[in-house]
């Protein structure tokens, strides 16, 4: 039910110009009664006439198409570059040559919006979170995202005339007509794209991307956003299993689905027969799944029966939609564990919901990005929740993705769709990721802070990672001779999750967090504990998330690499077990969070009646926190620091640590469903503006010039200044020119020392200074009436009008100063010293150049260099 927050007084609202009521408009201004009842019945016909003609439904839909923005001749010989479109890790030290120029490859290029169309949709945003809006939770449906913030046809016309002329066939334009896919051979696209595919070798994989920026016609060069297919750089699932006794045998804890509803009181909401019924989540994957195993961890968990969608006309063995156009991946076994956890869990918590699972080919196509980017564009979108357990950290993303991401999950929340995602696995550490097949664990970042995407986009929540943490309390029933598949007795209390290191087979295992480099601070994301950095922070809200305690139980397949055969992890009739006394599959990491949120929400959408979705939660999420504590579970013990060792810097920790309100190890906390759920419509949604902010920062060294020999280490200082008010630690970034040959160097992101500049006092001016005068003769003159009165008691009324009069002149020093703020555009805050650490090798040349170092936080960058001298 929803408040009548603005019952008090008439307010005038306008339609924004993209959406159209489901309802005849009655009236712009709500007009007092007046005694002339005719007069005020003809003003109101005549008004009901003009507004009828003004704001006819299908008047306001249609308005404002999209028009023709290429506006010359498509000329092949006058080209433009697309910049920020070469994969970072596409770099020279690891490329292997060029690809067979018969290699089939499939690519999508993305288009861009216009200023005024980027406006307009932050416009529309903002509007369907405004409630009393006309337009609030009108959700567009792509056809109509497309007709005002996609491409004319006829500009579509012109692209896809283009593609075809160079040997391409077009193989789908989404009804949100903002790409266009296409297929052909790597010749093909480097003939096209003016540009050469290269095979490279990346964490251990095979890879393949363009060498160089892509180019397309000039005439092109205006809407041309990105592409997505000129690398199979894939996103990384962020999952962890082990096979594991169960706790009949081990005395061990493992979560069922039963458990989960006890700890996060999800149980009351179920009671009340809130259980998704009508709700619809889609789970995003890149391996077939197993329909047997999905009704096996049903059927173990005592949930209804309830298949996901849909079944595979091919097999109906298997559940899962191909991508069209995408082939059928079958089981991948890297992606297995991933696929069963997210489609099992997501619907354990809404278990009424219907999952539909979307399934993206990894090995010849995008995998699970062509999965959400279905999810998305297609028409009618197949539902208002999208789980995806799949990321990569920012520097991984080229800036030509990064915005394609921003514009697609925008446009996802434009249609009602809210989207769920991990923030890793590996702390504050997100680039070094934990899962290289070909090497062993990684157990010490060398890259530094990084957050996870899309998560850290402001259009998505991200779930971290926490760890139950019992101490004294007994919050678990026992198990004797008998698996328990319910057996935890309340809510647990928690700390942030980290199990970096604790055994020698887990290496960097903790919940990601942090701030990111590129995407600014949202308005909505406010409160106690927000640091004032500028960025979008990370995570919003946590669950628990340790593999080791406790970890979650499903129903998997076992992969054989020397048969490269599957087998059920869940074997009938020993329940989760694989046999009588036997093992069974365990899994943990932050991919568990989203499809738990996914079904959270649903059942949100449920009780709010919202079945064509919510979209952004977040501007939700944060005012909730503020004002009802209690739908929060607050964790503020632990950390998701892990060590940081590049070479020539002794090995430290990096990261943050749990704390009262919002932190960047665990969000805003874990969540008592029941208690976020049932007061989900009693606050405001705030602005989905950004943040209106002035910090900033800057950079120096000390000493701005080294001398190193070579085969040894050198040293330096980096100097950051926090401007007005600005309290974060960014992301650096150290490059090293040709001239110093493979000369590396690093910054460590904790503050080796930090001290605070005096801040600006007042001048006192002339009128401080009198009154400084007068204040000091006022004070000798009440000193010695004092002492006149010998042992006799002070006259406490005697002493007013003294005291009086020094009040006032104090004043007068105040208001006549002139002040100088630490929080103006000019003001400085403290200083945070960073080791640096530059490590020439013997082989390096005899040169002096200038090495850089950049920092970046919430798009905000600034670059120090330092010149390093090889001897």
């Amino acid at each position: 039910m929803h408040a009548a927050n603005d019952s008090e007084q008439p307010v005038k609202v306008k339609m924004h110009p993209t959406q159209r009521p489901e309802y005849s408009t009655k009236g712009k201004y709500l007009y007092s009664a007046s005694m002339h009842a005719r007069t005020n019945t003809f003003i109101a016909l005549a008004l009901g006439v003009l507004l009828g003609l003004f704001f006819l439904p299908e008047s306001v839909i249609a308005q404002g198409p999209s028009k023709d923005r290429i506006m010359e001749a498509v000329d092949t010989s006058r080209i433009a570059v697309v910049a920020g479109n070469v994969h970072p890790q596409a770099r020279r030290e690891l490329d292997q040559g060029r690809v067979d120029p018969s290699m089939s490859m499939r690519v999508t290029m993305t288009f861009k919006m216009t200023s005024a169309q980027q406006a307009d949709l932050d416009a529309l945003l903002a509007a369907q979170q405004q409630r009393g809006s006309p337009d609030y939770q009108r959700w567009l449906t792509p056809e109509q995202f497309g007709s005002h913030f996609g491409l004319s046809q006829g500009d579509i016309n012109k692209v896809t005339t283009w593609l075809v002329g160079q040997g391409f066939q077009v193989e789908s334009v989404p009804a949100s007509r903002n790409m266009i896919t296409f297929s052909g051979t790597a010749q093909q696209v480097e003939a096209a794209l003016h540009t050469e595919m290269h095979y490279y070798v990346a964490e251990g994989n095979p890879r393949f991307a363009n060498a160089s920026e892509p180019s397309v016609p000039a005439a092109l060069s205006d809407v041309v956003m990105g592409f997505r297919g000129l690398n199979n750089f894939q996103l990384k699932p962020r999952t962890l299993k082990e096979m594991k006794f169960t706790s009949a045998v081990s005395g061990n804890h493992y979560i069922a689905p039963p458990d989960f509803a006890t700890i996060y009181d999800v149980n009351q909401l179920q009671l009340q027969g809130i259980t998704g019924s009508g709700q619809k989540i889609v789970v995003v994957g890149q391996s077939d799944v197993a329909l047997s195993d999905v009704r096996a961890f049903r059927s173990n968990s005592g949930l209804p029966a309830n298949d996901p969608t849909p079944i595979d006309p091919n097999n109906s063995a298997f559940v899962g939609l191909i991508v069209p156009g995408d082939a059928d991946p079958g089981m991948q076994s890297g992606d297995i564990d991933e696929a069963n956890l997210d489609v099992e869990w997501a619907g354990a918590i809404a278990y009424n919901a219907t999952i539909i699972f979307i399934v993206g080919d990894p090995v010849k196509g995008g995998g699970v990005v062509d999965a959400i980017n279905y999810a998305i564009t297609t028409s009618p979108i197949p539902a208002p929740v999208i789980s995806t357990s799949y990321g990569t950290c920012e520097a991984n993303f080229s800036a030509g993705a990064i915005s394609s991401l921003q514009s697609l999950m925008k446009q996802a929340n434009a249609e009602g769709i809210t989207v769920l995602a991990p923030t890793g696995d590996t702390g504050a550490a997100d680039c070094d990721f934990n899962g290289s097949p070909t090497g062993p664990v990684t157990t010490a970042s060398t890259h530094g802070l990084a957050v996870d995407l899309p998560g850290a986009l402001q259009n998505v929540t991200a779930v971290g990672g926490t760890k139950f943490n019992e101490g004294n309390g007994t919050f678990w029933n026992s198990s004797v001779g008998t698996d328990l598949i319910s057996s935890a007795r309340s809510y647990i209390p928690e700390e942030a999750w980290n199990d970096t290191n604790a055994t020698a087979s887990v290496g960097l295992s903790a919940g990601g967090g942090g701030a990111s480099t590129v995407i600014a601070k949202p308005a909505w994301q406010t409160g106690t504990g927000v640091p004032n950095d500028g960025a979008r922070d990370v995570p919003d809200v946590a669950f628990n998330s340790s593999l080791l305690h406790d970890g979650y139980l499903i129903c998997d397949e076992k992969f054989d690499s020397n048969t490269n055969t599957f087998s059920p992890t869940c074997v009938s009739p020993f329940g989760f077990r694989d046999s009588a006394g036997g093992n069974l599959a365990v899994v943990g990491g932050t991919s568990v969070g989203p499809p738990l949120m996914a079904g959270i929400v649903a059942l949100i959408n449920q009780v709010t009646n919202h079945t064509t979705g919510s979209g952004n939660i977040n501007p939700i999420l944060y005012p909730l926190a503020a004002s009802l504590p209690a739908a929060f579970h607050d964790v503020t013990t632990g950390n998701n620091q892990v060590p940081f060792s590049p070479p020539c810097v002794a090995s430290t920790q990096i990261g943050y640590t749990a704390r009262p309100g919002y932190d960047l190890a665990t969000g805003l906390g874990s969540i008592d469903a029941f208690l976020l759920v049932a007061n989900w419509a009693s606050v405001a949604p705030a602005s989905t503006a950004n943040a209106s902010t002035s910090v900033d920062f800057s950079l120096a060294f000390t000493p701005a010039q080294i001398s190193v020999k070579r085969g040894t280490c050198g040293n330096g200082t980096l100097m950051l200044t926090r401007l007005n008010g600005f309290d974060g630690t960014p992301s650096f970034t150290c490059t090293v020119p040709a001239a110093l040959g493979t000369t590396t160097c690093a910054v460590v992101p904790v503050a080796a020392a930090a001290f605070v500049v005096p801040r600006n006092y007042r001048e006192l001016g002339w009128w401080g200074i009198i009154g400084l005068l007068f204040a000091g003769a006022a004070v000798a003159v009440v000193l010695r009436r004092s002492e006149a009165g010998g042992a006799k008691s002070v006259a406490w009324p005697s002493l007013v009008p003294g005291l009086a009069l020094v009040t006032v002149l104090v004043a007068m020093i105040g208001c006549g100063g002139s002040a100088k703020s630490s929080s103006s555009g000019t003001g400085t805050g403290s200083v945070v010293n960073y080791a640096f650490a530059v490590q020439v090798p013997a082989t390096a040349p005899v040169a002096s150049a200038a090495v850089s170092v950049s920092a970046a936080i919430g798009g905000i960058n600034h670059t120090a260099q330092i010149t390093v001298s090889t001897q």
